[in-house]
């Protein structure tokens, strides 16, 4: 698990090459999106090929993509 922004990513294998990151914020609270405007304790991010390539989405998730 890295820590990146206030952000916890955790890396993991989903299935054969399938790897996902999943953001949890690292003081524990919800984190919130705005489209579509929710509050969950987690977000996964979509399959990629590699650990480090699931990592980068989930920074890109991070910087770019409205999560709070």
């Amino acid at each position: 698990m890295i820590t990146y922004k206030q952000y916890h990513i955790q890396r993991f294998e989903q299935g054969h090459r399938r790897w996902v990151a999943r953001i949890t914020r690292a003081d524990g609270q919800n984190i919130r999106t705005i489209l579509p405007a929710s509050e969950r304790p987690y977000l996964d991010t979509r399959p990629a090929g590699s650990a480090e390539e699931a990592e980068g989405l989930a920074k890109e998730g991070i910087d770019f993509g409205g999560v709070f």
